[in-house]
């Protein structure tokens, strides 16, 4: 099998510049610190030796690799890309923003116009916090919980980017201060609603990682009743689902409401937004200092105004739900419980029972132009192309069925990411 498309001249690729993508990586390595800049796009996160190393560029559901070839990716940029890539639209609005100055000397009337949209969208939210990236939202998110409580100490769940109090609780913390680690109660784990005492600032989680059980949602509430009786902030880390949930987000799907919501990733359909939001009496605490130059970068502010306006339009994110729902369903009846995705419709984790079977899916639908990760990501894009990714998800199981094939590449090995959330 090949990939889909043709090597050749592809949406305006300049075929001269193009080289083997084992190159590009020799290129990295020589250049970039440990290889990539994202722990989960580094070779050794995919089938090694298989997957191309290096993107050109991307449109809509597809992207195309350093050597022109062209591929179905329900990766979707690691979940940044909800509408498809290099939408239109949002490109246009963040063209206009770019236009007249990408980040001027006084705060600018886009970024109050960005802030009063979210606060339409998200009605919870009545005072927001612009940041670029997810792990500035949920370090954002601590200081102002450890401000308004006065409190120091603070348990975590699941994932929150890469500063240093999170990277504490993964042995073996390299680089960061043995004083912030677990053993020294700065931070701990959470595990169960009764871990929430009234000496804590805060608990920050991912209220919905792939568990969306009605049992998880029952721990949810009883963990916001725990925090109203011990004053402690509760911390909803949405920076995933944040756009790509029914009903917006979870916070407005399970009507249970945290102190503090951090949001990022498909807000702004991958330009680099994120944001903390929460109620006034929190946010407007002049005692915390979260600040930035960057933070009000224009083209970012106005894609995500670009991006709500099409979700409140042509885009029905429940329609994306159910269809993404669906999309689970036939996936996991094509593949026999060889490979099975476990999720929700629009983000789940590829499983399997064993990490071979895992890397030969992998691969094979690598090689027929179609690549996935230890996360797949359903996007708008996704909807248009369904019978495309089916067809070469039958022929990969027909192939490893009937003993065609065998693993090439590397077992990937676990981004940092997973190994935090246990997955």
């Amino acid at each position: 099998m090949k990939p889909t498309g043709e090597k050749g001249p592809l949406y305006g690729i300049n075929m001269d510049r193009i080289e083997v993508p084992e190159t590009w990586r020799n290129r990295a390595e020589r250049s970039i610190a440990q290889g990539a800049l994202t722990n989960s796009k580094r070779p050794q996160s995919l089938v090694e030796g298989v997957y191309p190393t290096h993107l050109l560029k991307g449109k809509g559901p597809y992207v195309w690799d350093s050597d022109g070839n062209k591929y179905i990716d329900l990766i979707a940029g690691l979940g940044t890309s909800i509408l498809g890539y290099a939408h239109p639209e949002v490109d246009q609005a963040a063209t206009d923003a770019i236009r007249d100055g990408l980040c001027l000397s006084l705060s600018t009337t886009l970024e109050v116009r960005a802030a009063e949209r979210i606060r339409e969208y998200i009605p919870y939210i009545e005072r927001v916090k612009f940041l670029k990236t997810g792990t500035e939202a949920c370090m954002a998110a601590l200081k102002i919980a450890r401000s308004y409580t006065n409190r120091n100490y603070v348990r975590s769940q699941d994932y929150h980017g890469w500063s240093d109090p999170f990277v504490s609780l993964m042995d073996p913390a390299s680089g960061v201060p043995k004083f912030l680690g677990q053993n020294n109660h700065a931070i701990h784990k959470y595990e169960k609603p009764g871990d929430i005492t009234q000496d804590l600032a805060a608990v920050i989680i991912e209220p919905v990682n792939v568990d969306f059980s009605p049992a998880r949602v029952e721990e949810l509430k009883e963990m916001r009743k725990r925090c109203d009786e011990t004053g402690t902030m509760l911390i909803f880390d949405e920076i995933i689902t944040g756009f790509r949930f029914s009903k917006k987000c979870v916070t407005l799907k399970t009507k249970v409401k945290p102190d503090l919501l951090c949001m990022g990733k498909a807000i702004a359909n991958g330009y680099p937004l994120a944001l903390v939001g929460g109620k006034k009496e929190i946010m407007d605490n002049d005692q915390y200092f979260v600040s930035g130059t960057y933070c009000g970068e224009r083209a970012s502010l106005a894609a995500m105004i670009k991006v709500i306006d099409l979700l409140h339009s042509k885009y029905d994110i429940e329609f994306l739900w159910e269809k993404g729902q669906r999309f689970k369903e036939i996936f996991n009846n094509l593949c026999g419980g060889f490979v099975w995705l476990d999720g929700y419709g629009t983000r789940n984790i590829l499983k399997a029972e064993n990490d071979k079977n895992k890397a030969l899916f992998m691969q094979e639908c690598c090689k027929g132009g179609l690549l996935l990760g230890p996360s797949v990501f359903y996007n708008f894009a996704h909807t248009q192309i369904e019978d495309s990714i089916f067809s070469i998800i039958r022929d990969v199981m027909n192939r490893i069925k009937g003993g065609m094939v065998s693993l090439e590449g590397k077992i990937p090995s676990s981004p940092f990411a997973q190994k935090m959330r246990g997955q």
